[in-house]
């Protein structure tokens, strides 16, 4: 889906676009005129349909938020909700969090869930978002595994009252709200598999659009508040690649945000380094925008090699301390493959969410980096090559660390997986990666799309600007 109405009146009204730099969007000071702020009333267009496969959502159109997301001229306010139903879906969140440390509780996301709870009583969104998500999650686990992935009449409750939220204005730049859109975003992407996906995305959810709506609505000051900030950095892999299938700049490449996001005061160097991967992919979506127009003969050579040259440059830059990393065996240990198929012979495995994150999505962020400027740049070919080779093979040491944590312990594997397809040199390679995404997505031939690998190639070349 995609956020149109979120400029000023006056920009709406002139049919141009507003840069939405509150108090005053560029466009009205620049013609030296009041500006009416940021608009009171939202409006989500859908981008595609989205089907989950084993259930009969699509046959049930009253369960599904279905965007365009009108706000109402006087917002309903949703009754309070009983404490005991809270403190019961408070109490089983935590029982999850606490029995599954190894999977559940390992990821940065579990960390967040663990604010939760003290917020269920104030909000009916939150608490159905949660009550889905920790049924989800043990249907997920359960043996033998369920006819059903999500419970609709859970499901369909949770979508309503998240719905009731994003129409009262005063409940948009709640902590709450947030958090309740986060994890139907979450159990949507990890548990419900898709299909017909955007470009480069692995897992994707319709509620992606509107968790960049509202960390965009708090504004960059908001990255103040440590939880909100915990947000941002849980979504922002996923979210750069939802602004690049819309074919939109990331809010997170504007130089406020950018400020805001390196104003983090001393960091530990894997937050360090994580912030500085962070602020290079809130980049994507404008290069490859511009390398899509370069293909079609919109933008100059000189012009879109530069860009993707200083941003290639700029993960070169961060290799030499990531390695430091790699190469300490305080966070990170080393051991022989169990597998017998595994294309490497031996795996990674890092005792914090954070270090396997970091090493993971900076090896994401090069490849993808790699690819680009191969596309304007091809007498570098030969260096690219071996590059994204030994980041591939980064990536694949850390195969049985995600099959163990699972899709909530490493999201952002997946995609991780797909983007090293290219770089393998052989067929069984190739298969074996395949086969590893939809064992990581637990996907089945029975209900699900299955990966092939004709999809899995094609998503590859997303990066080079040419889809």
């Amino acid at each position: 889906m995609v956020a149109w109405t979120v400029r000023c009146g006056t920009c709406r009204r002139k049919k141009i676009k507003c840069d939405r730099q509150w108090p005053a969007c560029g466009q009205c000071r620049k013609s030296r005129q009041p500006c009416p702020g940021a608009p009171e009333r939202l409006k989500f267009v859908p981008e595609n349909t989205t089907k989950i496969p084993g259930t009969s959502l699509a046959r049930t159109p009253a369960t599904v938020i279905r965007y365009p997301v009108i706000l109402n001229e006087q917002p309903q306010i949703s009754r309070s909700i009983r404490g005991t139903h809270a403190m019961e879906v408070g109490s089983e969140l935590m029982a999850l969090l606490t029995s599954q440390v190894e999977t559940f509780g390992f990821s940065s996301f579990a960390h967040l869930l663990t604010n939760v709870p003290a917020m269920l009583e104030s909000s009916e969104a939150l608490t159905g978002a949660i009550a889905c998500l920790s049924d989800a999650r043990k249907r997920q686990l359960a043996s033998p595994k369920p006819e059903r992935k999500l419970d609709l009449k859970l499901y369909g409750s949770a979508l309503h009252n998240l719905r009731k939220d994003l129409q009262d204005t005063g409940k948009l730049n709640r902590m709450e709200t947030l958090l309740a859109t986060l994890v139907m975003c979450r159990v949507e992407a990890t548990i419900a598999t898709t299909a017909d996906l955007p470009h480069l995305i692995v897992t994707w959810s319709v509620h992606l659009t509107g968790v960049g709506y509202l960390l965009e609505r708090l504004g960059p000051e908001a990255l103040r508040d440590k939880l909100v900030f915990s947000v941002l950095l849980e979504i922002v892999c996923e979210l750069s690649s939802h602004y690049y299938a819309r074919d939109e700049s990331f809010f997170l490449a504007s130089p406020q945000w950018q400020r805001a996001l390196m104003e983090i005061r001393d960091p530990p160097l894997v937050d360090r380094l994580l912030l500085a991967v962070f602020a290079q992919m809130a980049e994507f979506p404008d290069v490859m925008r511009e390398l899509r127009r370069y293909h079609t003969g919109q933008v100059p050579f000189q012009y879109v090699h530069s860009r993707t040259k200083v941003m290639w440059e700029a993960f070169k830059a961060i290799e030499g301390p990531m390695q430091d990393i790699i190469e300490d065996r305080s966070l990170i240990s080393k051991r022989p493959a169990s597998s017998p198929s595994s294309p490497v012979e031996e795996v990674y495995e890092a005792g914090k969410d954070v270090v396997a994150r970091v090493c993971c999505l900076h090896a994401v962020g090069c490849i993808v980096a790699h690819n680009m400027f191969l596309a304007v740049d091809q007498d570098s070919s030969r260096e690219i090559e071996q590059g994204k080779r030994a980041l591939s093979r980064r990536i694949w040491m850390f195969h049985e660390q995600a099959m163990k944590v699972g899709s909530f312990g490493m999201h952002y594997y997946p995609t991780a997986l797909l983007l090293t397809y290219d770089s393998a040199d052989s067929e069984d390679t190739r298969d074996w990666i395949v086969d590893q995404l939809n064992l990581l997505q637990g996907r089945n031939p029975a209900t699900d799309n299955m990966w092939t690998s004709e999809e899995v190639y094609r998503r590859c070349q997303a990066t080079s600007g040419s889809i």
